[in-house]
């Protein structure tokens, strides 16, 4: 069976964990879903697509009772074989790790549909000789289309290509987790031999810190879904100094304090 590309027709399992180590590409067919993603909410409805480049990202999603979505999920070893990776390519997982809504044409539906049933389609013909690399080039020509919708909406970004590969070990190193002991910026300029701050204003136009705050938020919302750890707990697994400095930068960023968010009197 292969498990490198799933297809969905819900988003019950994508905050299991289960698939962490896969994008997610969903179009809303009808109704609407809302999701919080690094302690910010969104809200897609229909004819929105949505791409997450980061599953753990994202802690909750309501959905209306007419929701009806498709969801492609495509793995991330299988994306580093297959995907095109360019500097578009960075930025455009950048521009989604900001917002990861694009709303999408009639035609740019109809496209999006018709590429994920022709994978879904020649994926069980295994009577194919080469049938690896007839998926590898049917998903690397939704992935395209994807690029072509997004560069509608965004146009072309124009971002070195070195900024745009340091971006990506920047946020490598954070997908991988560093965040959780060390959310000072010195800590990545040594990993990375440069001074994040200016690269990432430069490649996304947002600071180091930014991303920094939006990779711990997510962790931190996780965790406080999880009823049976204490705050302190929490604040030891993230490696606060204390539980009052923990209480402070959750207020930063949530507007609300830990034990606030946790009952639920969230700001949408």
């Amino acid at each position: 069976m292969n498990t490198d590309i799933l297809f969905a027709d819900n988003l019950d399992d994508m905050i299991s964990g289960s698939f962490d180590r896969y994008c997610t590409h969903a179009l809303c067919r009808e109704g609407e879903a809302s999701f919080l993603m690094t302690g910010e909410w969104f809200r897609m409805r229909k004819g929105d697509c949505v791409i997450f480049t980061h599953n753990e990202l994202i802690s909750k999603i309501e959905i209306s009772d007419d929701f009806q979505v498709t969801v492609l999920y495509i793995s991330n070893s299988f994306s580093f074989k297959n995907i095109p990776r360019n500097d578009y390519d960075v930025i455009g997982k950048l521009t989604l790790l900001r917002n990861p809504i694009m709303s999408l044409t009639e035609r740019e539906q109809r496209i999006f549909m018709e590429d994920i049933e022709l994978i879904r389609r020649r994926l069980t013909d295994h009577t194919h000789r080469f049938h690896d690399e007839l998926i590898g080039c049917l998903a690397k020509t939704f992935v395209l289309d994807l690029y072509d919708f997004h560069a509608r909406i965004y146009e072309s970004p124009s971002v070195s290509e070195q900024n745009a590969v340091l971006m990506e070990r920047f946020i490598n190193l954070l997908k991988a987790g560093d965040y959780r002991n060390h959310r000072e910026v010195s800590y990545y300029a040594s990993r990375l031999c440069i001074t994040p701050t200016e690269v990432c204003k430069k490649a996304s136009g947002f600071t180091a810190n930014y991303w920094i705050d939006r990779f711990t938020i997510s962790r931190i919302t996780h965790l406080l879904s999880d009823k049976n750890l204490t705050l302190k707990e929490i604040s030891d697994n993230m490696n606060f100094s204390s539980l009052s400095f923990f209480s402070r930068y959750v207020q930063r960023l949530l507007k609300v304090s830990p034990s606030e968010y946790r009952n639920g009197n969230l700001i949408a």
